[in-house]
């Protein structure tokens, strides 16, 4: 477990991740209709400074990323007006412009919502929790030229786009590879 831990806040540090990023406070904005006391706070640390439009999702292809029975399916990367929305406060429980789906043990697919992140034209980092409680992190670097194909195709059994480290709890998985795909 303490190596885990070690190899775990290495990576982060070599990302140039804060694992001491909490959220607190509470999230005062958004309409009260949308907003759920679970959404999270306006507390932490949001930012991003993408030039490029790296909106859509990011699949995760083979071999299978996550504990036994929580796999990691995609990476979802919102568009610039979701990036400000967010950062000024305007969150609802099940939407945010960084978000990571997974498949749990039961049929509906699991969103794990952000409590921090940094995205940037090179690289996205997001720290988060499942809903059993579990730290989720994130740390990926984009390929520009491979996002760029990619959208030229319209996605679709592209080279990845995404190559990224995920640590769930205390197990990490490095040389995640996911592709873009616009979306439905």
């Amino acid at each position: 477990m303490r190596r885990i831990l070690l190899l775990t806040t290495a990576v982060m540090a070599l990302a140039g991740c804060d694992l001491s990023s909490e959220p607190a406070g509470a999230d005062k904005a958004g309409p009260a209709s949308d907003t759920a006391a679970s959404a999270p706070s306006a507390g932490g640390s949001f930012a991003h400074s993408q030039t490029e439009d790296l909106s859509g999702y990011y699949r995760v292809g083979e071999p299978r990323v996550g504990p036994a029975d929580f796999a990691l399916m995609s990476l979802f990367l919102g568009q610039a007006q979701e990036f400000r929305d967010w950062e000024e406060g305007r969150r609802t429980a099940t939407f945010a412009p960084v978000m990571l789906e997974f498949q749990g043990p039961g049929e509906t697919p699991e969103r794990v919502l952000p409590e921090s992140y940094a995205v940037s034209d090179g690289q996205v980092r997001m720290t988060g929790k499942t809903s059993a409680g579990e730290r989720v992190t994130f740390v990926g670097r984009m390929d520009a030229g491979a996002l760029a194909t990619a959208r030229r195709n319209l996605g679709g059994g592209e080279a990845p786009a995404v190559t990224a480290v995920v640590v769930v709890g205390d197990q990490t998985w490095s040389g995640v590879k996911l592709s873009w795909y616009g979306g439905d």
